[in-house]
């Protein structure tokens, strides 16, 4: 008996087993909700620093480690380090795109947990910024001030002319971080969402392959005579 007629056979004899195999693991993946975990998104965020000669908001290296370790956070989110202290430096990435440009990238549970996250430390690191940018332009202002006002002579009044324009000049060259990218999510690696179609299609398909399996490889296997 040829391989062909054995598997005729086999076919004809097993054909409810045959049928129900890709039929089962069809309704299974129908029914069966794989794939509706909950899906981690990746929120990112770009910020450009100021320039106002305070290294520790101004300089890149120095703002990376700012954002990446506890004591920012305990400072100026209290709220989200006391209830989220375990996970957020974690899944937080804090990492310098080019010169002056800082990245914040989190990794949330979902789409609106992640821009929320890197939101609230954005606008947090912005804040403080903005702080200590206020606190140096108003120093500068002072000694604008303080110069127009004060009393000259003409042996100080060159002097008096340079540092003002000076401090004019760094004036203007004053400017506080600010947001170039808001919060954008997209889902993470692996995080594909199958229907209950696609997982029924996959079933049948499954079942059909271990059929094949099941019906073939003993024909591969069998050993021929000599």
């Amino acid at each position: 008996m040829t391989s062909v007629h054995r598997l005729a056979e086999k076919i004809k004899k097993f054909i409810w087993i045959i049928v129900a195999i890709p039929l089962i693991f069809g309704v299974a993946g129908w029914f069966i909700p794989i794939g509706k975990t909950a899906v981690p998104y990746t929120a990112t965020a770009t910020m450009s620093l100021g320039s106002y000669s305070d290294p520790d908001f101004n300089d890149p290296n120095r703002v990376m480690i700012m954002l990446g370790n506890a004591p920012f956070f305990q400072k100026q989110l209290p709220a989200l380090w006391k209830n989220r202290q375990n996970e957020l430096l974690g899944q937080l990435k804090v990492s310098m795109v080019k010169n002056q440009l800082i990245q914040l990238s989190f990794i949330g549970k979902s789409k609106d947990e992640a821009i929320s996250t890197v939101n609230q430390i954005a606008s947090a690191f912005l804040s403080a910024d903005r702080e200590q940018y206020q606190k140096r332009e108003t120093l500068i202002n002072q000694s604008i001030s303080a110069l127009l006002n004060g009393k000259i002579n003409e042996s100080t009044a060159v002097d008096r002319q340079r540092l003002l324009y000076n401090l004019q000049t760094a004036k203007l060259d004053l400017k506080p971080a600010q947001l170039l990218e808001p919060a954008g999510a997209a889902p993470g690696p692996g995080g594909k969402v199958f229907s209950s179609k696609q997982r029924a299609v996959l079933g049948v398909m499954l079942g059909v392959t271990i059929v094949f399996l099941w019906l073939a490889f003993p024909e591969f296997v069998r050993e021929r005579p000599e």
